[in-house]
């Protein structure tokens, strides 16, 4: 199983340990697909592309890039950007941009999209976005990863651009950590404990059975987290 270090690897983990033969498939803790990887064992990928016989578990971008726009447009704004973490077309979390691309055309408002991608050094990516807040008008922000929103967040407070009043904001993730400790961050929130246990399901069926006919694609449901830094009328 190929899994982003994180909440879905956390909750993916524990079901798998009590597997009688771990030995018989690999887990592997990435941000990004693996130069290398041992295609001799059995393999289920999380949100990334590996090869056409890798079966994929993720939520569905899609939807979650259209819920974003719409979240934004409902609350008035007009000028949406779309700030991707990633812009590899045959990578699932690219949907996430074909559905912000999406609603924008179905509301016949200009797509504006700044690539500034997940590995880029933190204070690079604060200078980058401060730039573009200082020097573009925009009222609404989709992040297509939470870490990218909160950013957004501190740069737009650090200009006195005032949130959700004169800027909207919505990440993509939904973690139970972003939950916790950022709850004024609109969000995305994708499935993690359901994604995890398909993964897990879906690993020791080709363990079982090497032969065994899996899904391409697995998408599960996201939805929608408002909060403060989209509406005002949250408490």
């Amino acid at each position: 199983m190929i899994l982003p270090a994180g909440a879905v690897a956390e909750a993916a983990v524990s079901p798998i340990c009590s597997f009688p033969d771990t030995r018989s498939f690999v887990i592997v803790f990435c941000s990004f697909a693996a130069a290398r990887l041992p295609f001799g064992l059995p393999i289920i990928s999380f949100d990334r592309y590996l090869s056409d016989n890798i079966p994929i578990v993720s939520s569905d971008n899609h939807q979650g890039g259209e819920l974003a726009v719409q979240e934004l447009y409902q609350n008035g704004a007009r000028n949406i950007y779309l700030f991707a973490s990633s812009n590899k077309p045959n990578s699932p979390t690219h949907r996430r941009r074909t559905g912000y691309l999406e609603a924008m055309a179905q509301l016949s408002l200009e797509p504006h999209v700044k690539d500034i991608p997940f590995e880029m050094l933190p204070s690079v990516k604060s200078l980058t976005i401060r730039q573009i807040l200082s020097s573009e008008k925009i009222d609404g922000i989709f992040c297509t990863d939470d870490l990218t929103a909160l950013i957004v967040l501190q740069q737009a407070k650090e200009l006195g651009i005032k949130v959700p009043q004169e800027l909207k904001v919505i990440g993509y993730d939904g973690t139970k950590f972003i939950q916790n400790y950022h709850p004024e961050l609109s969000t995305i929130e994708q499935p993690i404990e359901d994604i995890a246990q398909l993964l897990v399901e879906l690993l020791l069926k080709r363990i079982t059975d090497k032969k065994v006919q899996l899904e391409k694609h697995y998408m599960l449901p996201v939805k929608l987290i408002r909060s403060k830094s989209t509406s005002q009328f949250v408490d």
